[in-house]
C-alpha cells in the first residue's frame, strides 16, 4: 500500500466500515465496559487503582459528564462545555480552497514543493501552488472545540512571509462548529455550509490582495 502525505494524491476508498466504538451513553448504561482496559495497562497497578476509584459514578460526580438539556443523554465535557463538533475534513477544506482560488484566477495543478515552517510545535507545509504566478497556499485544519487553528495560521503566515524567497504564500484556517448534542443531518449540513463560507471568504480576501498588489491580474 502506498503511503503519502500529499493530500492532493489521496483517493476516497470505495467501501469503508467505521469502527463501532462504545459511546459515553453506552458506558453510562453498562459500567462493565470500563472493565475492558487495554492489555498494556493490565500490569500497571496505578492504572488499575485509578479505574477502580474513578468509576462512572465518580466521574459524573466530578463533572466530567453533563446531562444534555436537549436529548437528556450524558455527554463528556463537564460544566456545560460542548464536546461534539462539526468540522471540515482536510480534503473538504482543500477542495473549497482550490475551487475558490481557481474560480478567481489561480492555476493550482502543479506539484507542491516540499516547503514548510514550524510554529507552536506544528509543522505547516504547502498544499497547493500556482507555479506561473509563484503563489502557494497552506491550510490549517481544526477538529477541536477550542479553536487554536487561527493562532497557528497567524504564526505560520508570519513565518512564510519572513522567508527570503519570491514565493507568496496564503495561509488559511478552518473553524469548527461546537454543539451540545449530536447534530441532526440538517444541522450538520448547515454548519458545514458556514464553515465552507468562512474558509472561502479567506481565500477571496487573499486573491483580492494579490490582485491589488499586482501579483496576479
Amino acid at each position: 500500500m502506498k503511503i503519502t502525505e500529499n493530500i492532493s494524491e489521496l483517493l476516497a476508498v470505495r467501501k469503508y466500515e467505521p469502527p463501532k466504538y462504545p459511546t459515553f451513553d453506552d458506558a453510562w448504561n453498562d459500567s462493565s465496559l470500563l472493565k475492558k482496559i487495554p492489555s498494556r495497562w493490565a500490569k500497571n497497578m496505578g492504572a488499575i487503582a485509578c479505574l477502580g476509584l474513578l468509576g462512572v459514578t465518580t466521574l459524573l460526580g466530578q463533572g466530567c459528564f453533563f446531562r444534555c438539556p436537549r436529548c437528556g443523554g450524558m455527554h463528556f465535557g463537564g460544566s456545560g462545555v460542548p464536546i461534539y463538533v462539526v468540522h471540515l475534513t482536510e480534503q473538504e477544506a482543500i477542495g473549497v480552497i482550490r475551487d475558490k482560488a481557481e474560480y478567481m484566477g489561480l492555476d493550482l495543478r502543479a506539484p507542491t514543493p516540499d516547503l514548510s515552517v514550524t510554529v507552536q510545535g506544528a509543522t505547516v507545509g504547502l498544499d497547493l501552488i500556482d507555479e506561473e504566478n509563484n503563489v502557494a497556499v497552506a491550510h490549517i485544519g481544526d477538529t477541536t472545540w477550542w479553536g487554536n487553528s487561527h493562532f497557528i495560521a497567524r504564526d505560520a503566515q508570519e513565518a512564510f512571509d519572513a522567508k527570503d524567497d519570491d514565493l507568496t504564500v496564503g495561509v488559511f484556517y478552518s473553524h469548527v462548529a461546537p454543539t451540545r448534542c449530536t447534530p441532526t443531518a440538517e444541522e450538520r449540513a448547515s454548519a458545514i455550509d458556514r464553515l465552507k463560507e468562512h474558509l472561502s471568504a479567506q481565500v477571496r480576501e487573499f486573491i483580492e490582495w494579490l490582485q491589488a498588489e499586482g501579483i496576479i491580474q
